[in-house]
This record gives structure tokens, C-alpha cells and sequence, in this order.
């Protein structure tokens, strides 16, 4: 099990977030479909996640379906943000509207339970507004110093860390590969820097 968990800690990253909430730091081997309802894929690689101790302590055996299709989440899988938006101003993380029905996504809406999983919480909530500062603050100090003259080099070594250092909750990948693209100042490094913004993409 030790090896299988190695293997798991290096999927979440440099920092070991937990699969679910992104936020605090993967410690339990989950799994996906609960060893006491599907046996049968108790030792299944692809039914292994890391996830940390209050995600695992609160979704337990909880496995909700639609027919036979899990409505939770898969994140080995599946790209959260297909079924979750990010609502800055609040800090939540919310249902994506499904393009087909126009109602918010079934996936979305179950996998933010607050009885199945702690997504919004206020202490994750706060956390994800200071991860959404620091990644804006980097980006604006970014092009604030290319309008000073700064060297690009160094810069762009700078920008780069500030991302990586910001990894948490998956908000890189919601502002520089999702809707948050969109968001200032963001879009402006995105239109002016497409070069620097694709280096981003590809440490992320």
C-alpha cells in the first residue's frame, strides 16, 4: 500500500492537495466507489484517490447515482470545472449551468453537498478568495513592471513561482485555463503576453 500511496501523493502535486477540496493536505487513500458497497473494486488503481481527512471522514460511504452514473465527481477523470463554476466575489465554488437542460449540472450540484463534501465551508471559502489575490497581485505586478522596463527573464521567473506557490483549490487552472481567463487583469496578460501566458499553461 505504501507504494500505491507514493504514487498517489505525486498525482496531487508538489503540495499534496487533496483531490476533493484542494485545500488541505491529501493524507487517506480513498476510494472512489466505497470498498463496503463495491468490493469488487476495492483494489482497483483507478479507484484510488488522495484525499484529506475531513473529505474522507464526511463523504464515507455516501456514493450517489443516476442509474448506474455516479453523480459525484470523479477527479481522476474528469475536469471539475465541466461541473463547477468559481464565484470570486463569495468565494464558492458553485453548479455550472448545463448547456443542454439550462439547469445547474446534476454532477455540480451533488458533489457540493455540504452533507457529502465540504467544498464550502467558510474557512476553505477565505482561503480561496487569498489564493485569488495573490494569483491577480502576481499578474498585475507581472505586467506592471514589463510597462516599467523591467528585464523580461526575471520577470517571467517571478510570475511563474507566484503560480506554482498558488496551486490550491485548482484556481490556477480556473485563471489560466478556464472561465477566469476572462477575469482582469488575466485577460490583459492573455492578449499582450500570449507567449508568457502559454509558458504558464504548461508548468500548471
Amino acid at each position: 500500500m505504501a507504494t500505491v500511496a507514493a504514487v498517489l501523493r505525486e498525482m496531487t502535486g508538489a503540495h499534496d492537495r487533496c483531490m476533493f477540496c484542494g485545500d488541505s493536505r491529501g493524507t487517506d487513500t480513498e476510494h472512489f466507489w466505497p470498498k463496503t458497497r463495491y468490493a469488487d473494486r476495492a483494489f482497483r488503481w483507478e479507484n484510488l484517490l488522495r484525499i484529506c481527512g475531513g473529505c474522507n471522514r464526511q463523504k464515507g460511504d455516501q456514493f450517489p447515482l443516476r442509474g448506474r452514473l455516479p453523480l459525484l465527481i470523479d477527479p481522476t477523470v474528469e475536469d471539475p470545472w465541466d461541473f463547477l463554476v468559481f464565484e470570486p466575489v463569495t468565494g464558492i465554488i458553485a453548479a455550472r449551468i448545463d448547456g443542454a437542460s439550462g439547469e445547474p449540472h446534476p454532477k455540480g450540484v451533488t458533489t457540493l453537498q455540504e452533507r457529502l463534501l465540504p467544498l464550502n465551508i467558510e474557512a476553505i471559502k477565505l482561503k480561496r478568495q487569498a489564493t485569488q489575490r495573490n494569483l491577480e497581485r502576481a499578474v498585475a505586478r507581472f505586467l506592471g513592471d514589463m510597462v516599467r522596463g523591467a528585464a523580461l527573464p526575471q520577470a517571467r521567473a517571478e510570475l511563474h513561482q507566484a503560480v506554482q506557490d498558488n496551486d490550491a483549490h485548482g484556481l490556477a487552472q480556473w485563471y489560466f485555463r478556464r472561465d477566469g481567463s476572462n477575469e482582469p487583469p488575466f485577460r490583459e496578460l492573455r492578449a499582450n503576453y500570449p507567449e508568457i501566458w502559454q509558458s504558464i499553461q504548461a508548468v500548471i
